[in-house]
């Protein structure tokens, strides 16, 4: 019989106890979720020490259970709109700057939840004089293993439009609960910079990131749209923009700065586009891939970089856009170049350290 005596378990979070009895059994759910993940790789480790028969061959050692430090997740049933929505959470390790944690919030989480926690844990690794801020990354997704889950993605990212039909349009919901549930629960229990938060999103998701821009345009400061599906309902996106340039521009007047950061609005937009996503443009190469009639009439490419001019000729001074092609990259490949610019951003500190150790504005050095 083996017997393994294992050591503590340190819980990877520590927050603290939720104000309203409504919220803890979600909570405790997220504790019970990190205990059961630190419980199980603590017994591995300890007991794999006591295994004397080393197996002939690689294919017959037995495999242990991969585990992201500091992170955990749980399911959230919307009291409102009886969604259910998988919710992760990664802290870092470092103590978080006086002004707290900048945060960056990924839709698709199932799949790129755990691709931005390690790139930005990553981040943390590089030497000091380019390492940026530790960073709070947050992610939204569904029930279940599937990387992706159509039917809620169409209901979950998808504008309240005139005529669509169920399961679309219900992106509101969502942003009902990341505005009135998740972040202001988790500003108040977490050291959260609301100054420094970032929206992530690609293709469909990446719609409901300019959704949020152009309805709730200070609930994030950085939003990042990878190939966004602009095309969506007769591109009905395009009216919500039309209506945000009518009546926003006040928001907007006056340029970021730390003296008026919570009074003034200020949002830095980021469209990204693959350059096998039409079948013509400046940076596709002769021997590419034919492009099909869908991705040919939704106009990738054309469509983010048209939306992103049109942002720009606004001429806010709290309101930057930019828009950036990928080449030799397809409809999917774009998400993770933009994740990766997405997770450096938000980490970003106000100065570099160069190697001399002396200090540097990071724009001067773009």
């Amino acid at each position: 019989m083996l017997v393994c005596l294992c050591p503590p378990i340190a819980m990877p979070l520590r927050l603290a106890p939720p104000r309203s009895a409504t919220l803890a059994p979600a909570r405790r759910r997220f504790l019970q979720h990190s205990l059961v993940a630190a419980s199980a790789s603590w017994w591995l480790a300890a007991c794999s020490t006591t295994m004397h028969q080393t197996p002939p061959t690689i294919a017959e050692h037995p495999m242990h259970p991969t585990r992201m430090p500091l992170s955990g997740w749980l399911d959230w049933e919307d009291p409102h709109s009886g969604h259910i929505w998988r919710v992760w959470l990664q802290m870092p390790e470092s103590p978080p700057p006086a002004e707290g944690y900048p945060a960056l919030v990924v839709l698709d989480g199932n799949a790129i939840f755990p691709l931005a926690a390690q790139w930005s844990r990553l981040q943390q690794t590089r030497p000091a004089y380019v390492r940026g801020e530790p960073s709070i990354i947050i992610g939204i997704g569904h029930p279940g293993d599937a990387l992706f889950d159509p039917m809620n993605r169409r209901r979950d990212y998808t504008p309240p439009a005139p005529g669509v039909q169920a399961p679309e349009g219900g992106a509101d919901h969502l942003l009902e609960f990341l505005d009135k549930v998740l972040l202001a629960d988790w500003a108040e229990r977490l050291p959260l910079n609301r100054n420094k938060l970032g929206l992530f999103g690609h293709s469909l998701s990446g719609l409901f990131v300019l959704h949020t821009l152009f309805t709730r345009p200070r609930l994030f400061t950085n939003y990042y749209a990878a190939s966004p599906s602009i095309w969506w309902h007769d591109t009905y996106l395009l009216q919500e923009q039309a209506q945000f340039i009518a009546h926003d521009a006040a928001l907007f007047a006056q340029a970021p700065t730390e003296a008026h950061a919570d009074s003034a609005a200020h949002a830095n937009v980021f469209l990204y586009a693959g350059s096998l996503e039409e079948p013509s443009s400046e940076a596709r190469p002769a021997n590419a891939p034919t492009t099909g009639q869908r991705h040919t009439v939704r106009l990738q490419i054309t469509r983010a970089r048209e939306m992103a001019q049109e942002l720009n000729d606004l001429q806010w001074p709290g309101l930057k856009a930019q828009f950036h092609l990928w080449p030799d990259l397809t409809h999917g490949d774009t998400m993770m170049p933009s994740l990766m610019q997405a997770v450096a951003n938000t980490g970003m500190p106000k100065a570099w350290k160069d190697a001399d150790y002396g200090l540097r504005n990071p724009e001067q050095g773009r």
